[in-house]
C-alpha cells in the first residue's frame, strides 16, 4: 500500500510539474507578443512621418506643377538626369501616355523620385 501511495505521489509530482510547465511556456509567449507589439508600435511611430510634415493631395500636386525637387522645374530635371544616359529627345517624339510609361521605366532605372517623375512627365506633357 505504501508503494501505491508514493507512486500516486509521483504522478501526482509530474502532473503539477507539466501543469507549471505550461504556464510558463504560456507566460512566456505572452510576454513575448507584449514584448514584440510594444516595439512594433514603438519603432512604427518613430519612422512614420510628424503629422505636421504631412501634405494634403492636393499641397503635394501644387508643389510638382511649379518647381519641384530642390527648386528644379520638371525642364531641368528632365536635361539633368536624361542626359546622364540619353540623347535628349524633344517633347514632341512621343504621346502623353507613352512618355507616361517611358518616365515610369526610367523613374525604376535612373533612380529618381515620384515627386521628380511627375515634375518631368508635366513638364513634356505641357511642351507639346
Amino acid at each position: 500500500m505504501a508503494s501505491g501511495i508514493k507512486m500516486l505521489c509521483f504522478f501526482r509530482q509530474l502532473w503539477v510539474s507539466e501543469q507549471k510547465r505550461r504556464m510558463i511556456v504560456t507566460l512566456n509567449r505572452t510576454v513575448l507578443v507584449c514584448l514584440l507589439l510594444f516595439f512594433g508600435s514603438t519603432s512604427w511611430n518613430v519612422l512614420a512621418e510628424p503629422k505636421g510634415k504631412q501634405k494634403t493631395a492636393a499641397e503635394s500636386s501644387s508643389a510638382v506643377t511649379n518647381d519641384s525637387y530642390m527648386g528644379l522645374t520638371g525642364e531641368e530635371l528632365w536635361s539633368n538626369n536624361c542626359l546622364r544616359c540619353h540623347n535628349i529627345r524633344p517633347p514632341t517624339m512621343y504621346n502623353n501616355a507613352q512618355w507616361d510609361v517611358i518616365v515610369h521605366h526610367m523613374r525604376i532605372r535612373a533612380n529618381i523620385t515620384g515627386q521628380e517623375q511627375r515634375a518631368i512627365v508635366e513638364f513634356l506633357k505641357s511642351s507639346k
